[in-house]
C-alpha cells in the first residue's frame, strides 16, 4: 500500500511539474545595483558602482545607496554612500563610520519627515562629495573636496537601483524557453500576472496591477493602475508574436475608475468592467479568458 501511495505521489508530482514546465508563466528579475561610467573635469574617466540600501520614510522617490568609485587609470576604490532623490543624486566619501551609517540608514537630525532628504544631502565633514542633478536624460554636477571643486558627469540616462523586470516565459521544444519583456507592451516593468492561457501556448491574457504612485501620501497615493494585455503567437516552434493589444480598466492617474462583474459559469475567466472617466463618459471592457478576446465598447 505504501509503495502504491508513493508511486501515485511521484506520478502526480511529475504531472504537476510537467504542466508547470509546459505552461506560460511570468518570471521576475530584481535589479538592485548598477555600474556607471563618468568624467571628472571632462578629462578624468571614472567608474562608479552603486547598490540600493533603503527607501526614505518621507516617500519612495528617495533612497540611500552605497558603493565605491575609482579613477580608471588607478582603480583604487574609494567608498561612497549617498542619497538618490527626485532631482538627482548626492554621494559622499566619509572616514567616520557613524556618518556613513547615518546616510545609509537615512537617519536625519530633522524632526520634519518632509525635510529628511534635504538635510541628508546637505551634510558636512566629508572627504569628497558628488552633487549631480538630473536634466535632459543625463546627470551632471560637481565633485569637490576641501581644496577644489570640479565638474562631474555620469554617462547614464537613468539611475534605478531597485527595479523589478518581469518576463513572459514560453516553454518551447527540447526544454528551451522564450523570454519576452512585458514592459515593451504594458506601462510598467512589473505587476504582471497570467489571467488565462490556452493549451497550445498561442494566446495569453495578462493582467497588470500597480499602485498609482510610490508616494502613499501624495496624489493618488491609494489609487490603482489596472489593465489587461492580450498576446497572440503563432503555433510554430519559435512562437513568434503575431499581435497584441492592451486595455486599461482603472487608472487614478488617468482619471477613470471601474466596477467589475464576473460572467456566470466562466470560472472567473470572463469579466466585464464598467469604466467611468472624469467626464462621466462610460465604456465597457470585456476580458474573456475563455475565448481569448479583449473588447472595448
Amino acid at each position: 500500500m505504501k509503495l502504491l501511495i508513493t508511486s501515485l505521489l511521484l506520478i502526480l508530482g511529475f504531472t504537476s511539474l510537467k504542466a508547470q514546465q509546459e505552461t506560460m508563466y511570468v518570471e521576475e528579475i530584481h535589479i538592485s545595483d548598477q555600474v556607471i561610467h563618468g568624467l571628472i573635469d571632462d578629462k578624468y574617466p571614472i567608474t562608479t558602482y552603486l547598490k540600493f540600501e533603503e527607501y526614505s520614510p518621507e516617500n519612495w522617490l528617495s533612497f540611500s545607496v552605497s558603493g565605491w568609485y575609482y579613477y580608471d587609470n588607478i582603480k583604487k576604490k574609494i567608498p561612497l554612500v549617498g542619497v538618490c532623490h527626485s532631482d538627482g543624486i548626492t554621494l559622499y566619501s566619509f572616514v567616520d563610520k557613524l556618518r556613513v551609517d547615518s546616510i545609509r540608514h537615512l537617519t536625519s537630525t530633522t524632526s520634519n519627515p518632509w525635510e529628511i532628504t534635504d538635510e541628508l544631502i546637505s551634510r558636512s565633514g566629508f572627504l569628497e562629495k558628488f552633487e549631480l542633478n538630473y536634466s535632459e536624460y543625463s546627470y551632471r554636477g560637481t565633485w569637490k573636496n576641501d581644496k577644489k571643486e570640479l565638474k562631474v558627469s555620469f554617462n547614464t540616462s537613468s539611475i534605478d537601483l531597485n527595479k523589478v523586470h518581469e518576463f513572459l516565459v514560453i516553454p518551447l521544444a527540447k526544454k528551451e524557453k522564450k523570454y519576452i519583456a512585458l514592459d515593451q507592451f504594458g506601462p510598467y516593468s512589473y505587476g504582471y500576472s497570467i489571467f488565462a492561457t490556452d493549451a497550445k501556448n498561442s494566446k495569453v491574457l495578462i493582467k497588470y496591477e500597480m499602485n498609482s504612485t510610490a508616494n502613499p501620501n501624495g496624489m493618488c497615493g491609494a489609487g490603482m493602475e489596472i489593465g489587461y494585455m492580450l498576446l497572440t503567437f503563432d503555433l510554430s516552434r519559435e512562437k513568434v508574436l503575431l499581435d497584441y493589444r492592451t486595455e486599461d480598466v482603472e487608472s487614478c492617474m488617468g482619471g477613470f475608475w471601474s466596477e467589475v462583474k464576473e460572467v456566470p459559469d466562466s470560472g472567473g475567466k470572463k469579466l466585464i468592467y464598467t469604466v467611468t472617466d472624469s467626464q462621466e463618459k462610460v465604456r465597457t471592457i470585456t476580458v474573456d479568458g475563455v475565448n481569448f478576446t479583449l473588447i472595448s465598447k
